[in-house]
């Protein structure tokens, strides 16, 4: 297939934006240091309590130079609670509040987002496996 021959491949704003909520998930479970036990306690947690923040908190009153998701993932840190002493209980909090931020109103898309992360960090703890 000659250069000219090749079709020009255009990303929808749909995949592009769930290629920066990837990459954004993944910088800041880099970031925390989280091991793959505290991800999938994360993640399950932070799916049963996008429903507690489901219309509660929304990014219509953000600025628009804070909309890219990992400057969202940064705005929507809740404070630590003093009885949370491994920090995981405050991370689902703050990943469920990050979904239904970047996510708002599509539960099928927030679960999937959670299951992609899931498997991805699965198989990046496989490689490390001798």
């Amino acid at each position: 297939m000659t250069e000219a021959a090749v079709p020009e491949v255009c990303r929808s704003s749909v995949d592009g934006h769930l290629v920066a909520l990837f990459e954004a998930a993944q910088r800041w479970i880099i970031e925390r240091g989280l091991v793959l036990g505290e991800i999938e306690y994360i993640l399950s947690q932070a799916g049963k309590l996008v429903d507690l923040y489901r219309g509660r908190i929304t990014a219509e009153n953000l600025p628009p130079s804070l909309m890219t998701p990992y400057e969202l993932m940064i705005w929507a840190r809740p404070v630590r609670a003093d009885e949370d002493v491994t920090g995981l209980e405050q991370y689902s909090h703050w990943f469920a509040r990050w979904l239904v931020l970047c996510l708002p109103g599509n539960q099928d898309l927030q679960d999937a987002v959670c299951c992609v992360i899931l498997i991805q960090a699965k198989s990046r703890d496989q490689i490390f496996v001798y």
